[in-house]
């Protein structure tokens, strides 16, 4: 009577769990390093985001004096950038009016999306019916 021996099934099982595993738990961490999209830079309500980021446009608010009406300006500095929540930063850029008055416009961007303002730009001050303000680059 002849033994037949069992030959011994390499298991790939395991070899293939350990990648699915690899892959599941790299996902997660591309999901969370990932910065979230859920701020765009355009306030609720505005028009197409692609129109609005094409002419470069931040939104925020002037925080040393009431704003009254639209102006021109040109930045004269940009200060205090930091790093704040979702990968945003905010930044206090100083604006020059055409009367020579400051204003100080405080603002969040994205800035892997968009730059921040820059000594000389110059920039249109649009008041918002909100109270705070638009300032469109160019």
């Amino acid at each position: 009577m002849k033994h037949h021996k069992r030959t011994a099934r390499k298991g790939h099982s395991g070899l293939l769990a350990l990648v699915v595993l690899v892959a599941v738990f790299g996902g997660i961490a591309f999901l969370v390093a990932s910065p979230m999209s859920s701020h765009s830079g355009v306030p609720s309500g505005s028009q197409d985001p692609k129109s609005v980021l094409a002419e470069d446009a931040f939104y925020g608010s002037i925080v040393n004096t009431q704003f009254t009406e639209s102006m021109r300006g040109i930045v004269k500095a940009d200060t205090n950038c930091k790093p704040v929540e979702r990968g945003l930063t905010n930044c206090i850029a100083i604006i020059m009016g055409p009367d020579g008055s400051e204003f100080h416009f405080n603002y969040s961007h994205n800035m892997s999306n968009q730059s921040c303002l820059s000594t000389g730009d110059h920039v249109a001050i649009e008041l918002l019916g909100d109270g705070n303000v638009k300032v469109i680059r160019g």
